[in-house]
């Protein structure tokens, strides 16, 4: 129980601003670390007393989606993914089996429920702690300084994203209120402490303005309803309790909506408009369910099949999506109906469980674990998943366990092991060594910041050391190679950019970005005289599309080989299929009207830039537009134009140096 614990603590707390991935890969790297030594644990345990393997409804579902993980894993398109997750996830199998161990430790060390209340003191004063660095990041007081978030508008405390932590604080809101309920007569002091978890959990939601960590509460609010019904009964006098009770909640929530920058974004999101971006994930994920619908793409292959499915308003900037942001079409797309019958048997069965238990005496922890379940999965329909956070239902399911294990029917049994000295020292220095493994990927992470960080022509030669090290460390991250790519390109060695770009495309084919390095570096042999690579560089641009056809910066980065080639024709028409995608991003008419004037044909290049113009309203694109007529010498255009811009924004420098140059 005591390892179970740390796990947990560790998923909640666990961050080094040493990695680059400085949250979610510090707590999967250590908590991984850390479940070695509990399987280690788990191991003597059997030995000692027996392996006893329950049939009980709850653990079959808890065994079959196991089953369908690792079934998944196995038909995934992109298995290194399956197994280890992807970059700033990490939610991998390898994540999900420390998460089932934990869930097993936790059912096996609780002994229901006397050891209850170590989780509960456990994760109570991982809240205080995350939420008392929350709060030195909502008062401006945060000791580090995030180049990439803004710790003081959303903070987020240990846990990397202000959405994750919002998820959790609905969890600990609603176990907190349950502890409140449940908790018996004579246990004033943890009803206390329950509700004042509730109430301060509460207070960083608000801080947080997590939209969906109200879903979480809502969803748990319900359950917790359903349960006391169940545990008190169904009269006149309950009914009445609860309606009154929901009419305070009501109140609370409304007061919410209506006084703090939360209730704004909440009303903001009944706007279609503002929430499309969401839209398209979804439109993405539920096509790749309906094209993959058995076994899906894969266990945690969402990023390996999203750049294919979605629109181009959803990857423009070369964005990329890693989550559904909706626990049932990211299982759906990924696992399919195998996964989706898998998890809605698990969760059947816990319901049923605790529709059974729920008058018992001891019930405190197994309904505070159904309220805290009830909040991740409502908060999760809108959110994504993390390490931070992935854990909540992992936990829930143990207490579950635990309660079940007491009167479950066993299916298969083992005699106790009685182990000597040393095959009990030769386990425990096995499961140590396992647990150093993790060392190599912490490693990686750690150079990979140092090569990113360093990726300047200065200081060139240091980032091209650490890359190839993280290569060397952790040799299936594909960003690894493509980091060690542009690194080499700055010390100008392409034929040595160009293998880390294969590597890069190989590990990672369904990332446009390293198909587009790769082009680029069969540009510069193509230029250097070498046979073939002229076609070599347009097959990684059709390599790019067939990852992401829709991807308009692909178009146009192969307009921009196209015009470096000389095929201006094709050039043309790449950026035209980009601007047909995205029609107001300005620099997809600057290549245009480019390869138009290399053409010949001035008139239709200022014509290009004109309609950019319309379609963007950027005044750098205007520029771009007045140095053309300059050139063109149609200089009473061009001076309306930089007037105009003067007008709207006296202080542009470059606008009012080409007005006094044409003496304006």
């Amino acid at each position: 129980m005591v390892f179970a614990c740390a796990i947990l603590a560790i998923l909640l707390l666990a961050m080094d601003v040493s990695l680059l991935n400085v949250f979610d890969l510090a707590k999967a790297g250590y908590s991984h670390g850390v479940a070695w030594v509990l399987l280690a644990v788990l191991v003597m345990v059997a030995a000692a007393d027996g392996l006893r393997i329950p049939r009980s409804p709850l653990f079959l579902a808890f065994f079959g989606l196991i089953g369908v993980e690792l079934l998944t894993t196995a038909t995934a398109t992109n298995q290194y993914i399956a197994v280890y997750g992807e970059v700033g996830r990490y939610l991998g199998l390898t994540t999900h089996l420390v998460l089932a161990v934990t869930a097993i430790g936790i059912a096996v060390g609780m002994e229901y429920p006397r050891r209850a209340s170590w989780l509960a003191w456990a994760l109570a004063a991982g809240s205080l702690v995350a939420g008392g660095y929350a709060a030195l990041q909502a008062m401006g007081a945060d000791p580090i300084r995030w180049t990439d978030r803004d710790s003081k508008l959303r903070p987020f405390g240990t846990l990397g994203n202000p959405d994750f932590y919002g998820q959790y604080l609905s969890a600990a809101i609603v176990a907190g209120a349950a502890i409140a309920f449940f908790a018996g007569p004579g246990a004033r002091r943890v009803r206390f402490a329950g509700a004042g978890l509730a109430v301060l959990s509460g207070v960083m939601l608000v801080l947080t303005t997590t939209r969906g960590g109200v879903i979480g509460v809502l969803a748990g609010a319900l359950v917790l309803g359903v349960v006391w019904l169940r545990r008190v009964g169904a009269t006149r006098t309950a009914l009445t309790r609860l309606g009154l009770g929901t009419l305070g909640f009501a109140a609370a929530l409304a007061t919410v909506v209506l006084t703090t920058q939360l209730g704004d974004r909440l009303v903001a999101a009944t706007n279609i408009e503002n929430v499309q971006d969401r839209v398209r994930i979804y439109a993405a994920g539920t096509q790749i369910f309906l094209d993959h619908p058995v076994l899906g793409v894969g266990f945690e292959n969402f990023a390996v099949a999203f750049p294919k499915y979605a629109e181009a308003a959803a990857i423009n900037g070369n964005r990329t999506q890693t989550s559904a942001h909706n626990w049932i079409i990211h299982l759906a797309a990924t696992t399919g109906l195998a996964g989706l019958a898998a998890t809605a048997a698990l969760l059947a069965a816990f319901a049923l469980h605790v529709w059974k238990r729920a008058r018992d005496v001891d019930a405190l922890p197994l309904l505070t674990a159904a309220g805290a379940l009830a909040a991740f999965y409502g908060s999760g329909l809108v959110l994504p998943g993390a390490q931070s956070i992935q854990w909540v239902p992992w936990a829930c399911f143990g207490v579950a366990l635990a309660s079940d294990l007491r009167t479950a029917p066993i299916a298969f049994r083992l005699p106790p092991v009685r182990l000597a000295f040393l095959a009990r020292a030769a386990i425990v220095v096995a499961f140590l060594v396992l647990a150093l493994l993790q060392g190599p990927a912490l490693d990686a992470n750690r150079l990979a910041k140092t090569a990113e960080s360093s990726l300047r022509t200065e200081t060139a030669q240091r980032s091209v050391d650490a890359a190839r090290a993280a290569t060397q460390a952790d040799p299936g991250r594909a960003v690894y190679w493509n980091d060690l790519g542009r690194a080499l390109e700055l010390i100008d060695d392409q034929a040595g950019a160009r293998r880390a770009y294969l590597e890069a495309t190989a590990r990672s084919p369904y990332t446009p970005a390293f198909w587009w390095n790769l082009g680029r570096m069969q540009l510069f042999f193509s230029k250097q005289g070498e046979a073939g690579a002229k076609e070599k560089s347009y097959a990684a641009f059709r390599s790019a599309l067939d990852a992401s056809p829709r991807n308009p910066d692909t178009y146009d980065q192969l307009a921009r080989v196209q015009l470096s080639f000389g095929d201006l024709a094709d050039a043309i028409a790449s950026e035209e299929h980009a601007i047909a995608l995205i029609p107001t991003e300005p620099s997809y008419y600057t290549v245009e009207a480019d390869a138009v004037r290399l053409q010949g044909d001035v008139r239709a290049s200022l014509d290009v830039l004109r309609r950019g113009v319309d379609a963007t309203n950027s005044d750098d694109l205007r520029l771009t537009l007045v140095r053309r007529l300059i050139d063109a010498r149609n200089e009473t255009e061009a001076r309306g134009i930089l007037q105009d811009i003067l007008r709207r924004d006296p202080e542009n420098a470059e606008a009012a140096d080409l007005l006094r140059q044409i003496g304006g």
